[in-house]
């Protein structure tokens, strides 16, 4: 499981921009990982695909190209 500065913005729900995220403290690390492990436990998925998944939800969302509302907005067209 790699966390990467996406993934952590995923998990806690914001975007960080270029705030610290903490990733050195390795109890913040394992905190996050821990977070995809158990939500792609549940998911019976692997943690690299829930990973991959949020990520592509997260970067459509961001650039406005997805098909699905994005945060509870209406996309334009």
């Amino acid at each position: 499981m790699c966390v990467d500065r996406h993934a952590h913005d995923i998990a806690v729900g914001e975007t960080y921009g270029n705030r610290e995220r903490g990733l050195s403290a390795k109890s913040r690390y394992a905190l996050i990982a821990h977070c995809y492990r158990e939500a792609a436990m549940r998911l019976e998925e692997l943690p690299s695909t829930v990973q991959a998944v949020t990520w592509v939800v997260r970067v459509e969302d961001l650039a406005g190209t997805g098909t699905r509302p994005m945060n509870g907005r209406e996309q334009h067209e």
